[in-house]
């Protein structure tokens, strides 16, 4: 075949071939680029969407533990396990109250006399409440509770004395708080046997 095109119209055809398919290249690179910004775009708003529903969860989340209050709920937990542990202690071991009871009984003043004693703690410390005949002896039965001569108890707190003007033997009531010395729970904690420690 013959090409009888002058060699400037060929040249001008060959070119605008070339032309048009670096149109397309070009037009396909714009098209993938608009294409890449608007998943870029997309995926940007998606993840923002998703974040701004996770913060919200979470915000629902605290707000919802708050009303339920989590930290009192968490705090009566504590209390309870606390609770549990001690009864397991006090299931575990034998208490010898009546030599406790007779121990305190002997270093009791005259004009006194122990109306009750509630143990708070097995190794801590108890409550006590002494009936007297007046304010000194009130204070007389904390000192002599105190004295490390009896070797019963390390310190004794007064909470409180009240008396009242009864014909009662004993018109004041005298609250105290005693913290065992380290050596009575050895003398009045009988550990059963097969019991752990």
């Amino acid at each position: 075949m013959i090409n009888l095109l002058p060699p400037q119209k060929r040249e001008y055809i060959k070119y605008s071939r070339v032309n048009a398919a670096l149109r397309k290249w070009i037009a396909g690179a714009v098209l993938a680029t608009i294409g890449l910004v608007i998943i870029f775009v997309l995926g940007w708003l998606y993840i923002n969407q998703q974040s701004n529903k996770l913060s919200n969860h979470i915000a629902a989340g605290q707000k919802e533990l708050k009303e339920q209050k989590y930290e009192q709920v968490k705090k009566d937990a504590k209390q309870i396990s606390g609770n549990v542990r001690l009864i397991s202690q006090v299931l575990s071991r034998e208490i010898d109250f009546s030599g406790l009871i007779q121990e305190i009984g002997t270093v009791m003043p005259p004009g006194t006399v122990l109306s009750s004693l509630i143990l708070s703690k097995i190794d801590g410390a108890i409550d006590l409440s002494v009936d007297t005949k007046d304010h000194a002896s009130a204070a007389q039965v904390a000192v002599n509770l105190s004295d490390p001569k009896n070797n019963i108890f390390e310190k004794v707190d007064i909470i409180k004395i009240n008396c009242t003007a009864s014909t009662d033997p004993y018109p004041c009531n005298g609250s105290f708080k005693a913290l065992f010395n380290k050596k009575v729970p050895s003398r009045f904690l009988l550990v059963q046997e097969g019991a752990k420690q």
